[in-house]
């Protein structure tokens, strides 16, 4: 009576099947996220070589620049808000707020939807040329870095060599 019963089972079945659960085992052990490097953005980095390319071009020599930031700029994210309000007799009794983080997912993890990128303002500039400025060049210097960013005097400083 054993031997029938063993006869009868549909071993292919079986044997899909049990492909079937070990590709379910499989599926369901978590794998490690590759491992990028995070490089932490630099925005000043950028402009600082820009101004410096655009103040070598004036043929006043090379210049090193390094800018100063008020702030660290802002992301403006999207929000979804629900407001419910409850009413007793016409009269406002309550009002409830919800309000979340529109999320996105991506292969790297889940981030907020980024509605606008306000970037830090400048607030200083140190320039150090390769040689030494007379009074009407640092002038000149002066209201490139001014045309860019519109800074009082007191926060551009132009260092030469003497």
């Amino acid at each position: 009576m054993k031997k029938d019963f063993i006869k009868n089972i549909p071993w292919p079945l079986v044997g899909l099947g049990l492909l079937g659960l070990i590709l379910l085992f499989w599926g369901s052990i978590p794998t490690k996220a590759p491992k990028t490097e995070v490089e932490l953005q630099r925005p000043q980095k950028g402009e600082e070589e820009k101004l410096s390319e655009l103040l070598s071009t004036l043929g006043l020599g090379q210049f090193k620049v390094m800018l100063t930031y008020e702030d660290g700029g802002r992301l403006y994210l999207a929000t979804d808000e629900k407001i419910e309000r409850e009413y007793d007799k016409g009269q406002l009794k309550s009002i409830k707020e919800d309000r979340q983080v529109v999320r996105l997912r991506k292969d790297s993890g889940e981030s907020g939807y980024i509605l606008h990128e306000k970037v830090p303002s400048v607030s200083g500039v140190v320039l150090t040329c390769s040689r030494k400025l007379s009074s009407a060049q640092k002038l000149m210097v002066i209201e490139a870095v001014r045309a860019l960013w519109d800074l009082p005097l007191g926060r551009i400083v132009i260092l030469g060599k003497e």
